[in-house]
C-alpha cells in the first residue's frame, strides 16, 4: 500500500511539472484564452479607473451578489472589464452586465483568476494612464461598507498596492480577491514584466504559488510597497490578549465548544501558526474593524468548521446596510448538505 501511495504521489508531482513546463512553454504562442468578447455602456479607452472583476458560474448565471458588486465598482468610479471563467455564457448574462461594464470576456478557465486577471488588464489601451487599477472576483459577498470610503483609505502615499486583507501562509502576500494598484505600480517596469510574464497554469497549486503569493513577493523585491488594509499581525495584536483572557476567567463548562475553539486558536498564536483571518477571524472583521466583504466559501462549506457561524446574519446587520437577501439567495442557489 505504501508503494502504491509513492507511485501516485509521484505521478502527481510529475504530472504538476509536465503542467508548469507546458505553461511557459506556450506561452510565446498563446497570447490569451478569450472565447469570446461584447463591449459594455462604458468607454475603457476614457477611464481613469479600471476594475478587472472575474467571475465563475457552472452555468454562467450573474448572480444578484456580483451585480451588487459590479454597480458598486461603477458607483466608485471604476470602468470595469468583466471575464467570466464559466464553462457557458449565455446571452441573459451579457444583457445583464452591459450597462454597467466597459467591456465583457468570456473565456476559457486556463489560469483560474489570474489568467482572467492578465487577459483583463490586455483589454486596458494604456495601464501607466491610469489612476488605479483594481483586479477583484466573486469570491466575496459585499461590499458591506461604502465601496468609495474603502478606495480612499488605500492611501498612495502608504503603499503602491494595496489589499483588504493579508496573509503569511507560505510566504506573506495580499489575498488576491482584491489588490489595488496605484500610478506607483502601474507605470513600473515590474508590472508590466509581471503580466506579461504570468503563464497560464492549469494546475491551481502554480496559480496560487506563482500568482497570489507570488506577486506579492515580486513586488515587493522590486520595492514597491505593498499593504493590507486589515493587517493580520494588528488583527491578532488586537484579538490575542482578549482570547487568552477569555480563557483565564471562564468555566470551559460553560460554553465547551467556544472554549475548545478558543483555546485552539490561543495555542496557535503563541505558536505563531499563521492562520487566514478571513475565516478564523470573520466575526471579529465584520464587527469591530468593519471590513467590506466576507469570503463566499466560508459560508458555503465552512472548510474548518468555525462554530456559531449561523450567526453572520445578524452581525452583519448590525454593521451594515447590505441587503443579506443577496447572499441568501446565492446560498440557497449554490449550498448541499449545509446552512449557516
Amino acid at each position: 500500500m505504501a508503494i502504491k501511495h509513492k507511485i501516485e504521489r509521484l505521478w502527481s508531482e510529475s504530472l504538476d511539472y509536465i503542467d508548469f513546463a507546458r505553461a511557459y512553454a506556450i506561452l510565446p504562442i498563446r497570447p490569451n484564452y478569450i472565447r469570446r468578447k461584447w463591449e459594455g455602456a462604458d468607454d475603457i479607452s476614457r477611464a481613469r479607473r479600471v476594475a478587472v472583476f472575474n467571475h465563475f458560474d457552472k452555468k454562467g448565471l450573474i448572480h444578484d451578489y456580483v451585480l451588487f458588486y459590479v454597480k458598486e465598482l461603477k458607483r466608485a468610479g471604476f470602468t470595469v472589464v468583466f471575464t467570466s471563467n464559466s464553462p457557458k455564457f449565455p446571452q441573459a448574462s451579457v444583457d445583464k452586465l452591459t450597462p454597467f461594464v466597459g467591456r465583457i470576456l468570456w473565456r476559457r478557465n486556463v489560469g483560474y483568476d489570474f489568467g482572467a486577471f492578465k487577459d483583463g488588464i490586455a483589454q486596458v489601451p494604456d495601464i501607466s494612464a491610469l489612476d488605479m487599477l483594481l483586479v477583484t472576483n466573486d469570491s466575496i459577498y459585499g461590499p458591506l461598507q461604502d465601496l468609495r470610503e474603502v478606495i480612499e483609505k488605500a492611501d498612495p502615499e502608504e503603499a503602491d498596492i494595496w489589499g483588504i486583507t493579508d496573509c503569511w501562509s507560505h510566504y506573506y502576500h495580499l489575498q488576491s480577491y482584491f489588490v489595488l494598484f496605484h500610478p506607483q505600480a502601474l507605470q513600473s517596469a515590474a508590472f508590466k514584466r509581471f503580466w506579461r510574464y504570468l503563464p497560464y497554469y492549469r494546475n491551481k497549486h502554480w496559480v496560487i504559488k506563482y500568482g497570489e503569493i507570488g506577486l506579492t513577493q515580486f513586488f515587493l523585491r522590486r520595492g514597491l510597497r505593498c499593504q493590507a488594509l486589515f493587517p493580520y499581525r494588528a488583527m491578532i495584536a488586537n484579538v490575542a490578549p482578549r482570547i487568552e483572557a477569555y480563557l483565564e476567567e471562564t468555566d470551559p463548562e460553560k460554553d465547551a465548544v467556544r472554549y475548545r475553539y478558543l483555546e485552539m486558536i490561543a495555542r496557535f498564536l503563541r505558536e505563531g501558526v499563521a492562520l487566514n483571518q478571513t475565516h478564523f477571524f470573520w466575526d471579529e472583521l465584520l464587527v469591530t474593524a468593519r471590513c467590506p466583504f466576507i469570503k463566499r466559501d466560508l459560508l458555503q462549506r465552512n472548510p474548518i468548521a468555525i462554530p456559531y457561524l449561523h450567526h453572520w446574519e445578524q452581525l452583519m446587520k448590525d454593521v451594515s446596510s447590505y441587503d443579506g437577501k443577496l447572499i441568501v439567495n446565492h446560498l440557497e442557489h449554490s449550498m448541499r448538505n449545509r446552512v449557516y
